[in-house]
């Protein structure tokens, strides 16, 4: 099934997001596997529900993966919606080596919004080697937990008002959450916030000699871990020690949280909170 992702993510006329909210009977649970209607998991113009959080995650080539499994689950009709058969949405999805679009008629499955949702996410995990978001729990996420969950995952959550009354500030990937009730997937890049929206340059994972800054970075606490990502979550590289100073790369993630630098001829990543930048 190919799929034109930029007609949803860049729509300068409707606002889609990523919803499933009932099966082809009207109700949550004994409908059939897979979407019989059309509107079991769909593409729909933003809506109030009314939303009481947005969860936004700062790599935004992780939104945007996230942004574009929940188009490719809601135009595959292989996936329904039945709150007893959730986890077979997953199951699935880890078939087919976390492609929504490759589930065939075959292998009909279903899922609810938050599962659907957690199972998009989770897959993204794989997808970028992350496991704070591999460790998310399909099953066991709800939209009471939702929040909890997700923030602890790395997601930022966002309760202003003005994510929450329209489309316009919202980036693609971001979570849609009313509490207790009900949970969806932004995919259209919000007309407010078009600048802000470079899913290109985050997190550069190989820089090159030349993006190399003269600036260092000391170590200010008295055994730090080198790790492979921006979080305790990733493998450790090897340890520095109080008062080393290592290559700077000039990119920090997120807000000056951790320092990107070079060690032992390849580059990772130093907590801020036991180092500091020279200059």
């Amino acid at each position: 099934m190919a799929i034109n992702y930029d007609k949803y993510l860049y729509s300068t006329g409707t606002h889609y997001i990523s919803n499933s909210g009932g099966d082809e009977n009207g109700g949550t649970k004994g409908g059939q596997a897979g979407d019989q209607t059309g509107r079991e998991w769909q593409l729909k113009k933003w809506y109030s529900r009314p939303w009481t959080v947005v969860l936004r995650y700062p790599d935004q080539r992780v939104a945007l993966e996230i942004a574009k499994l929940g188009i490719a689950a809601a135009l595959n009709n292989n996936i329904g919606y039945d709150q007893s058969q959730r986890a077979t949405y997953w199951k699935q999805l880890q078939v087919v080596g976390y492609d929504p679009s490759k589930i065939d008629a075959d292998h009909k499955c279903e899922e609810d919004c938050t599962a659907g949702v957690t199972a998009n996410v989770r897959a993204c995990g794989y997808i970028f080697g992350i496991p704070a978001l591999q460790n998310l729990d399909t099953s066991g996420t709800r939209s009471t937990n939702m929040r909890s969950r997700f923030v602890k995952a790395g997601f930022k959550a966002l309760t202003a008002s003005k994510y929450l009354t329209s489309g316009n500030y919202l980036l693609p990937g971001d979570i849609l959450l009313y509490e207790n009730h009900h949970a969806a997937t932004n995919v259209t890049l919000g007309a407010k916030v078009k600048a802000e929206w470079h899913p290109e340059d985050s997190i550069p994972t190989k820089p090159t000699e030349d993006d190399k800054n003269m600036k260092k970075v000391v170590v200010t606490g008295d055994s730090v871990f080198i790790r492979k990502g921006p979080s305790t979550d990733y493998g450790t590289m090897g340890a520095v020690h109080k008062d080393d100073k290592l290559p700077y790369f000039g990119y920090d993630y997120p807000d000056n949280g951790w320092h990107l630098v070079e060690y032992d001829k390849a580059t990772g990543w130093i907590s801020g909170k036991y180092s500091r930048v020279e200059g």
